[in-house]
């Protein structure tokens, strides 16, 4: 299994943010701890004036908390690559589709 890459990020103040590529090794979409949950934020948004990751790192999705997204299989996002983007002020998976 091929873990989806994050192909986009416009959250351009998050530390793992440079040129609209996110460069950790893995985010994880999901609100808290609750798979039942269906918000798609980016758990692994960083506000802070730091740089981290790594710049050859192109960040999949390590894990899917969001059991109502169609791209979802048991935790694991199945979807080819995802974008990322803020929704009301919030960092979120722009490409989650309810189910």
């Amino acid at each position: 299994m091929n873990m989806a890459k994050v192909t986009k990020c416009d959250v351009n103040d998050c530390v793992y943010n440079n040129n609209n590529a996110c460069h950790t090794l893995g985010i994880t979409v999901g609100d808290g701890c609750s798979p039942e949950g269906s918000s798609s934020k980016c758990d692994t948004f960083c506000g802070s004036t730091m740089e981290g990751g790594n710049a050859a790192n192109i960040a999949g999705v390590g894990a899917c908390k969001v059991m109502s997204c169609i791209h979802n299989t048991m935790l694991e996002c199945m979807s080819p690559g995802i974008n990322v983007g803020y929704r009301e002020q919030t960092p979120y998976c722009l490409t989650f589709r309810a189910k």
